[in-house]
């Protein structure tokens, strides 16, 4: 009978580390104070980050509907 497992190996090469921004950062906005990962190469906190909103081809923007609806 044929084995249910695969099997396999370990890599031969060490995997690269990752990256690290230092250790005990804060949130770079006055007044937080949440402390951010040493892993998150960003400055500010999910709240304070300014996300930018993606493009999309195609469709029409929600809120500027939205608004022309609401000023007519």
């Amino acid at each position: 009978m044929a084995s249910v497992y695969i099997k396999g190996s370990k890599t031969k090469y060490a995997s690269r580390k990752s990256k690290t921004y230092g250790k005990g950062r804060t949130c770079s906005e006055i007044g937080c104070e949440v402390s951010l990962s040493k892993y998150n190469e960003r400055t500010e906190c999910f709240v304070h980050h300014k996300f930018k909103q993606p493009r999309v081809r195609g469709r029409e923007n929600a809120l500027e509907k939205f608004k022309d609806e609401r000023d007519s």
